[in-house]
Formats: structure tokens, C-alpha cells, sequence
């Protein structure tokens, strides 16, 4: 009988997993069985690896209910999260022409995500600037990726939490960035990453109004607790605590490959056990 291992659905496994995966001994681990953690972060960087790498994935098994939403975005275009109880939803980006009139799919979807999360009593003001960059980046997924059909965007509320993901499998931000000649010095994805989260960063140049979209989200989280974590290609980029900023302390490190770009954004209401359990 194969042995199965209970693991906690973190950031840590996410990685430890893909190293794994990439490495060939993932299969032979035996069955992995990933619980809920309250994350919905890691859970769609397991989901996108599983995506990347299905073979070496078929023994990982997921508890949340939340990967099911990932997987029905991605393969069918479900639209989750907009129920007038959810507190958690995805959003397929293919679903959504940002060139059409008609942007009344995304507008709903973002305005409940946004009333969930006043309802925990977040200030209006604070959620309002989290969800207009949660906007401006999933624009950038249309604008930079190269891979609309894999770029999603979801959601999660707790009492204790805001946390969205915005996410694609393309092109990844070392290879955007190098289209343009002022970036062409980059060498690794960790340089690529600490490039794009300053102002004006873009394949487009500095100077072509582009690449504003992170600068929001550190404005929206100015004086607030909250985790970041940016992950691309071999690297992630993390930055935690109070007053986020990306001249602040931050971590750049090396890890395993996963193409394109999942951005992990996270806003601690309070310290303590993380009540999301339906996911």
C-alpha cells in the first residue's frame, strides 16, 4: 500500500514540491495529500506547477475546494466568487477582452470581491486601492504575458485577511522586460523581479507610461500589514510587515522554474490563526 504524506498547502511545500517535480522525484515520493491552509497564494502556484509539469504531479491530491475553482477557470472559462455569499473566487482572464466595451464581467466580479471584504470590516478606502491594482495587474497579464489563455486572477476574504493572486504561465518577466533595450544588462529572473516592482518598469521603457501597476499596490498597503510575494521564472521576490515599499527590506530567492508570473498579495487585518477554512 503506498504511503501517503500529509502536507500543509504553504508556500514552503509549493516550492519544495517543484523542486521535486523538476528534479524527477516527486513520482516516487508516494502519494502527497496537500491540506487547506488558509493560503489561497500557494494553492494557485501548485495548481499552475500541476499545470506545468502534469506527470510529475498525478500522486498530488488537494483537500481545498479552492483548486477546483482554479482548474474550472483555466479549463472551462468558469467565472467563480460572485455569489452574494462567496468569500473566494477565481476570474479566467480569456473570459475577459479589456479592448471591449462591455468590461461589465470583471466590473461585477471586482465589485464583490471588494464588498466581501469591506463586510469584514476593512476600511472601503484601503480595499478600494487593493482592487484597483488588482485591476492594473491583471491588465498587465493582456499587456506583457504572452499568455492570455492561462491568466487568472482570484480572490479570498477572511476575518483576519485580504488576500488576491493575479497569475499567468507566459512569457515570465526576465523575457518582457529584455524586449526593450534598456533592460537587455538583466541576466536572471531575481534582477527581472526587482526591476519590475519599481516605478515605470515595463518592455516598453520607463518613459512610455507603463509598468505602474505594483507602484499602486505598494500605495494602496503604505502604512499597512501586508505580505507580497512575486514569483517568475528561477526566482521569487518577497517583502513583508509594515510600510511596504520596494526600496524596503526584501528577499531574493532562487528557486525552481515556473513559467510566467503569479503575483501573491496579501493585507493582515490581525495576527493570528487564519480563519479561511472553506477553501
Amino acid at each position: 500500500m503506498q504511503t501517503v504524506h500529509d502536507i500543509e498547502g504553504s508556500f514552503e511545500n509549493a516550492d519544495d514540491l517543484l523542486w521535486q517535480a523538476v528534479s524527477g522525484r516527486l513520482p516516487q515520493a508516494g502519494g502527497i495529500h496537500v491540506r487547506k491552509s488558509g493560503r489561497i497564494g500557494p494553492l494557485v502556484e501548485l495548481t499552475m506547477a500541476r499545470r506545468f509539469l502534469p506527470d510529475a504531479y498525478r500522486a498530488v491530491t488537494f483537500e481545498a475546494r479552492f483548486v477546483g475553482m482554479v482548474d474550472h477557470a483555466l479549463n472551462e472559462g468558469t467565472i467563480t466568487g460572485n455569489g452574494i455569499n462567496d468569500v473566494a473566487g477565481v476570474f479566467p482572464l480569456f473570459r475577459h477582452d479589456p479592448r471591449s466595451s462591455d468590461q461589465s464581467f470583471w466590473d461585477q466580479w471586482a465589485k464583490h470581491a471588494e464588498n466581501a471584504a469591506v463586510a469584514r470590516n476593512i476600511p472601503r478606502r484601503l480595499v478600494e486601492g487593493l482592487v484597483g491594482a488588482m485591476g492594473e495587474l491583471q491588465d498587465n497579464v493582456y499587456t506583457h504575458s504572452g499568455g492570455i489563455d492561462s491568466g487568472l486572477v482570484a480572490y479570498a476574504v477572511s476575518d483576519d485577511a485580504f488576500e488576491f493572486v493575479v497569475a499567468d504561465a507566459g512569457m515570465g518577466v526576465l523575457a518582457s522586460l529584455k524586449q526593450n533595450p534598456e533592460f537587455t544588462q538583466l541576466e536572471h529572473s531575481g534582477q527581472a523581479l526587482r526591476e519590475a516592482i519599481s516605478d515605470g518598469a515595463s518592455r516598453f521603457g520607463r518613459q512610455s507610461g507603463h509598468g505602474y501597476g505594483i507602484s499602486q499596490l505598494f500605495r494602496a498597503l503604505a502604512h499597512e500589514n501586508g505580505d507580497l510575494r512575486f514569483r517568475s521564472g528561477d526566482h521569487v521576490l518577497t517583502l513583508s510587515g509594515d510600510n511596504l515599499s520596494p526600496s524596503g527590506k526584501l528577499s531574493v530567492v532562487k528557486k525552481a522554474n515556473l513559467p510566467g508570473f503569479i503575483i501573491s498579495v496579501r493585507y493582515n487585518i490581525a495576527r493570528g490563526p487564519n480563519k479561511l477554512n472553506r477553501l
